[in-house]
């Protein structure tokens, strides 16, 4: 019979074992990971010159990736894209034939969500960090980021988060931030993500 001592030290060696493999998996199962959606977001950021972890971690926060999410003011889609935003990218797009419906289809969601960010990002393009400005708008509308800008300063996007009245919208840019730079790391040398970067794609978006 082992000594009580080295009994409670074996004892105390499977603990951390077992602790350790418990850590690792649940790290494991936490990490991001490739969906179908990937080729698509990378095909439309090459196309529009958008950040596609930023595009990924928007679509996470909008739809947890399920395509055909429907939202409490008629969003559709995979990035929660209203059908009167749909219209409007159909019309700039001169695309023919354009149905409300078409924005259950993961390319034309994304095309179109990626558009819509794309111009709100532009519209900000004065201001010291656009993307911050652009998602507050996607998700609260032009009117009400309009009324969170500082008038003493402007351009900054501290003072304009800081301003921002709707807790939600600010919890929602702040864990989009956080979710494209998880991205950025986790996805630096992914087949889809590589190819992005060696296509030589610009990003329109600012850190």
């Amino acid at each position: 019979m082992l000594p009580r001592w080295c009994s409670l030290s074996l004892l105390a060696v499977l603990c951390l074992i077992l602790t350790g493999e418990t850590a690792f998996l649940y790290w494991r199962e936490h990490q991001p990971r490739e969906n179908p959606f990937d080729p698509i977001i990378v095909r439309v950021a090459h196309d529009t010159g958008a950040d596609p972890f930023l595009i990924r971690a928007l679509i996470w926060r909008e739809s947890k990736f399920d395509p055909l999410t429907h939202g409490l003011a008629d969003e559709h889609g995979l990035m929660q894209v209203r059908p009167d935003v749909g219209q409007m990218w159909a019309k700039a797009n001169k695309i023919p034939d354009y149905r409300d419906d078409d924005l259950y289809d993961p390319e034309t969601n994304i095309r179109v969500g990626t558009w819509y960010l794309n111009r709100a990002v532009r519209q900000w393009n004065q201001t010291d960090d656009p993307v911050i400005f652009a998602l507050a708008q996607y998700n609260a509308g032009r009117s009400n980021a309009l009324k969170w800008v500082d008038p003493a300063n402007p351009q900054d996007h501290l003072a304009f988060l800081q301003r921002i009245t709707f807790p939600t919208t600010r919890k929602y840019v702040e864990v989009i931030l956080a979710k494209r730079d998880k991205y950025r790391v986790a996805f630096a040398n992914n087949r889809w993500y590589r190819e992005f970067t060696s296509a030589g794609g610009s990003v329109t978006q600012t850190p």
